[in-house]
């Protein structure tokens, strides 16, 4: 799917005081000069945008929802708090509650490259894990590279608890999550630990020889994209 970027974009966008359900068109008209049929999902009106976001800028992408249907070249942002997409309609944000989404994918106008993000309930995480709604998904193959981004509260030291929009003493955290066959590990304490997730000679190598690091989003990508073209 071709993405069409702009180096400016002026966007007014009117909240409605109002809780309204409206049928959302399938291409956004301020790309597309047809008229296309309207999706079955229902867009909400919002009385309020979200604090916290994946990206707080506005990305032109696609989302394809549980129902079969898709909303092409839309404005969007992944509201981490409420699980939800604030997707721009017109001139007004609407939300896209994420019970409905499949999956949804953006380019980014900082990065420029397009991203992925896919549903956590896809993957298997050890019990206990606090990964809800969507996860960037890094790499993609037999072995995936998956990134979780979520605020919370430390309220107390030893236990931070999960955060709502009221809170103000908000700290993000991001974690990585290895998956095969469908269970997810998280990348963490280390080379030592890391290595033997993958359990790899020759990967072990490659990373020495590389001097690739765990704690660099750039190197796990390399280092997931060598597994899976010469290992795995």
């Amino acid at each position: 799917m071709k993405f069409i970027t702009f180096t400016a974009i002026c966007c007014f966008v009117s909240l409605s005081s109002i809780s309204i359900q409206a049928q959302a068109p399938t291409f956004n008209p301020f790309f597309f000069g047809n008229k296309p049929e309207e999706s079955k999902v229902f867009t909400v009106s919002l009385t309020s945008i979200g604090r916290y976001h994946f990206d707080e800028k506005w990305n032109a992408g696609n989302i394809y929802l549980n129902n079969g249907d898709s909303l092409v070249a839309y404005y969007m942002r992944y509201d981490l708090i409420r699980n939800q997409l604030e997707v721009i309609f017109d001139n007004d944000i609407k939300a896209i509650n994420g019970s409905f989404i499949k999956r949804f994918e953006w380019f980014s106008v900082e990065r420029l490259r397009p991203e992925k993000f896919v549903l956590r309930n896809d993957f298997k995480f050890d019990p206990g894990k606090e990964v809800t709604g969507f996860l960037q998904l890094l790499e993609d193959g037999n072995t995936k590279l998956l990134k979780c981004k979520r605020m919370y509260a430390p309220r107390e030291a030893t236990s931070p608890t999960l955060v709502n929009d009221t809170d103000t003493d908000i700290q993000s955290i991001e974690e990585y999550y290895l998956v095969r066959g469908g269970n997810a590990v998280e990348l963490s304490g280390g080379k030592r630990k890391s290595l033997k997730i993958f359990d790899s000679k020759e990967l072990t190598r490659y990373i020495n020889d590389s001097n690739l690091k765990f704690n660099n989003e750039s190197d796990l990508k390399e280092i997931v994209k060598y597994y899976n073209e010469k290992i795995n």
